[in-house]
């Protein structure tokens, strides 16, 4: 069997020395010569080598850049650097610029010693891999041959189903293979969905699809819709890759009768959602049970003159658009989310988003689908718009029926100002002025500084059309007096206004040094307030604490909010300058808000931006923040910025995520299969008590005592 040999150099002599040494050595070597580097992408796909060789005297930025496309083409093709000279200095360069050895033609036989060394762990990484493959699909087949006879099933080459069983056939209303083979897949799923759906596919191909299920509507050859969870794994078929996609019918037959009977008792008939019993139960535990991060708010949602709806419809299909109705909102529903029907036309749901803003966000988002919808009965149709009232919980010793009252009311509201619109509760925004309540929250902060009761949580980040290993996004919470963890939500624009930010920030960059230092983390991301942005001081306190930590500073990304980057342009210029100067990485955060994001992206200097969460709301269903999130991920690429989506909370908008080219993603979705938790209970006080003012230190010390 022939080797294959790509040969980086402009000179026909390499090309022939090579090939001769190899074919010396006894490998029936087929060597291609390559002129450029920027012509090995090609090169690797139409050639796919078993070694590449770089002709060059130095292991500089061309083999760096040749090593990369190996490794991003996913070829277990080991790269040589052929030099005139090699000697100790030269080796250990090219080794850290990936490489796997320096040959010279000076000395043939140890370039064919090597070439034979590499060319034997080439050959076995590749047959290791066949034999996983092989396992794991063999794993794969067993498991659909167990369950054939009621899983729908279906093989993807290149969009394009290549086959599909009876079941599947049946599911989608078709009577023969022949009717489904060649078909795209994309024309089994509803419009909206079929971004997420194309995203998922490509994620799969790629090995980055795990265990994560898609939900989505498909779509029969007559036109009707109905909500269906595919699974998909990598394949073989027919000795090609391909994707297969399993869809596990929700049938009855093996429910207990206890079950059924509790799921008739629990839930309502025409919708599924919970009934208003049931749901008062299980939103009572869940206010028991802190959020896992962000907020929790409580949505009441009518539809506006409903009336006028069941005369358009007739009186015996309003159950059929209430129906109709609770699937939409049904495209909207995360994983921690409580629908009900609470009763007639009224709707409630507990969300736990990021921000209040994510949660009107998802609301705007669910408005405009029910506006846009046509509902349907018996050849008789209607639209409707909906008025929904929003309720922020602000704590666990909430009462459910006093969040539904204010619920209600903000929703009533909302109808009398013309319906369609979302209404804040008059009780969340008193809440919040409550908790950012000067004279109550100024000195519980101080004191959780010099008592050293602030912690870190570090989020993990992951990769999407980018890799990325041990990364964080750090987050601060700070303990009470009684142990109970509070939010920033709930302490920091005290803290902005009051001067206080700047001390928060030094201590979360003490800890976060320390946690760097203690743990394998590649890159942390800490944020940084408007007065650290403007303290002069700061540049060099952090060189200072670096060097103590031992700390490599491209380990650490400061980022700020675009907002501040906006108000305080030449500061965060001049700041985002040094930083990088330094070593330090620099982001921007909740990235899209501003009106202008070409000027913040091309003014400033940056490595990362944070795609605003409020946009991922939804994102699956809302093609206008999809273009939007499209828009901000290219302008990004065009300025050589890594983009990373924020507030990510499901499977879904991972796919579309995929598909609009954004490097990677944190939030939720990705926080549920690892969170760091950064015990700082040992940091040192006096350290921390370092970064505060003079007369913050006497004011703290007072609180204290």
């Amino acid at each position: 069997m022939g080797i294959s040999v790509v040969v980086i150099s402009v000179e026909d002599d390499h090309v022939a020395a090579i090939n001769t040494a190899l074919r010396d050595a006894g490998h029936p070597a087929h060597c291609n010569k390559v002129s450029k580097v920027g012509n090995l992408e090609s090169a690797l796909l139409t050639q796919a080598p078993d070694l590449v060789l770089l002709f060059g005297n130095e292991a500089g930025e061309r083999l760096q850049e040749v090593c990369n496309k190996v490794r991003e083409s996913a070829l277990p093709a080991p790269v040589l650097l052929v030099s005139e000279t090699v000697d100790e200095e030269i080796i250990a360069s090219a080794i850290q610029a990936g490489a796997r050895d320096v040959v010279s033609l000076g000395n043939i036989e140890r370039l064919q010693a090597v070439a034979t060394r590499e060319l034997r762990a080439c050959q076995i990484e590749k047959t290791l891999q066949n034999v996983v493959n092989s396992a794991n699909q063999f794993k794969q087949e067993l498991n659909t041959l167990k369950q054939a006879s009621v899983e729908a099933i279906a093989d993807i080459q290149e969009g394009i189903v290549v086959h599909a069983n009876p079941a599947w056939l049946e599911l989608f209303g078709l009577q023969d293979g022949a009717d489904m083979t060649g078909m795209p897949v994309m024309d089994l799923c509803c419009e909206a969905d079929r971004s997420a759906l194309k995203g998922a596919i490509v994620a799969c191909q790629k090995g980055k699809w795990k265990d994560s299920e898609l939900a989505i509507n498909g779509r029969r050859e007559d036109g009707s819709e109905f909500p269906v969870v595919f699974s998909l794994a990598n394949i073989e078929y027919d000795g090609d890759p391909a994707v297969r996609v399993i869809i596990t019918p929700k049938t009855v037959e093996n429910k207990t009768p206890l079950s059924l009977v509790e799921r008739a008792v629990q839930r309502d008939q025409a919708t599924g959602f919970f009934n208003q019993q049931h749901f008062l139960y299980v939103a009572t535990e869940r206010l028991k049970q802190a959020p896992k991060g962000g907020v929790r708010a409580l949505a009441y949602m009518r539809p506006d003159s409903f009336a006028r709806a069941r005369s358009d419809i007739g009186l015996m299909g309003t159950e059929a658009v209430l129906a109709q109705l609770a699937q939409i909102l049904r495209e909207f529903m995360q994983p921690a989310d409580i629908y009900c029907r609470f009763g007639g036309t009224m709707f409630t749901v507990m969300v736990e988003r990021g921000t209040m803003a994510d949660v009107e966000s998802w609301a705007e988002q669910l408005l405009e689908a029910v506006s846009e919808a046509v509902f349907e009965h018996d050849e008789r149709s209607t639209a409707l718009t909906c008025s929904i009232g929003l309720c922020e919980v602000d704590s666990a010793e909430a009462d459910i029926l006093a969040l539904l009252d204010e619920a209600e009311g903000a929703c009533r509201a909302a109808r009398a100002s013309s319906g369609n619109r979302i209404q804040l509760s008059e009780s969340s925004g008193a809440a919040k002025k409550i908790r950012q309540d000067d004279t109550i929250w100024v000195p519980r902060i101080r004191g959780a500084l010099m008592e050293n009761r602030l912690r870190l949580e570090h989020q993990p980040i992951a990769g999407l059309n980018d890799d990325i290993e041990n990364a964080y996004d750090t987050l601060v919470r700070m303990l009470d007096e009684d142990g109970n963890t509070v939010l920033p939500s709930e302490f920091m624009q005290v803290a902005e206004r009051k001067g206080l930010t700047k001390n928060i920030d030094r201590w979360v960059i003490g800890a976060s040094f320390t946690f760097c230092a203690t743990n394998d983390a590649k890159l942390v991301f800490i944020r940084l307030s408007k007065d650290s942005v403007l303290d002069e001081t700061l540049l060099g306190w952090l060189e200072s604490q670096a060097k103590d930590a031992q700390l490599e500073p491209a380990q650490i990304c400061f980022e700020i909010s675009e907002d501040i980057a906006v108000q305080h342009l030449r500061q965060t210029q001049l700041m985002a300058e040094s930083l990088r100067k330094v070593g330090f990485r620099f982001a921007i955060e909740h990235f899209g808000k501003s009106r202008n994001p070409d000027r913040t992206i091309t003014k400033i200097p940056m490595d990362f931006v944070k795609i605003d969460g409020s946009l991922m709301q939804g994102l699956h269903k809302n093609t206008n923040a999809q273009s939007k999130v499209k828009e901000l991920a290219r302008l990004a690429n065009n300025n050589s910025v890594r983009t990373i989506a924020e507030r990510v909370q499901d499977a879904n908008t991972m796919a579309v995520l995929w598909q609009l080219g954004v490097s990677y993603i944190q939030g939720n979705y990705v926080q549920n299969n690892e969170i760091v938790i950064e015990d700082t209970s040992q940091t040192s006080i006096t350290t921390q008590m370092m970064t505060l003012d003079d007369d913050e230190k006497e004011a703290s010390a007072e609180t204290v005592s």
